[in-house]
């Protein structure tokens, strides 16, 4: 009997230790994945010159509330860039359908406006690896 008790407590050791490491991994600052983050329209402009594209994405649908709604909504996909080699994550969006809420007035934040979801989009996202003087060209536009 003791031996069992022994087993399950190193076992639950052991899964503690690796949830804890997990929740570590998983709960990493922004600012250290090294990824910055850039918008522009789906039919967009060219990256500048010093970009160079490492993987398009396809296209998928979000709604407002994914894009805006918390500190960092593209951390996954930054992740991915960082992954590949790269330094920049282009989201590329077209709205295709509006905020339909009507007590939700588009000056407001969304996530001022629960339970609304706020407009719809496609987005597609581009991971590049920029130099540095094309991440400054970019950062002089609107960064995210």
């Amino acid at each position: 009997m003791e031996c069992v008790i022994r087993l399950l407590r190193v076992r639950t050791a052991v899964v503690a230790a690796a949830f804890s490491f997990a929740s570590a991994c998983a709960s990493a600052p922004p600012d250290k994945i090294g990824v910055a983050v850039f918008e522009a329209p789906l039919e967009g402009s060219p990256m500048p010159e010093g970009c160079r594209l490492l993987f398009s994405h396809p296209p998928v649908d979000m709604n407002e509330l994914q894009m805006t709604g918390s500190k960092d909504p593209f951390h996954a996909q930054r992740g991915r860039a960082a992954a590949a080699g790269g330094n920049v994550l282009l989201v590329r969006s077209r709205l295709i359908v509006p905020r339909q809420d009507y007590n939700c007035p588009a000056a407001s934040p969304i996530t001022n406006c629960p339970p609304s979801e706020g407009y719809w989009a496609t987005v597609a996202f581009e991971d590049y690896a920029c130099s540095r003087a094309a991440v400054d060209a970019l950062g002089s536009s609107k960064p995210k």
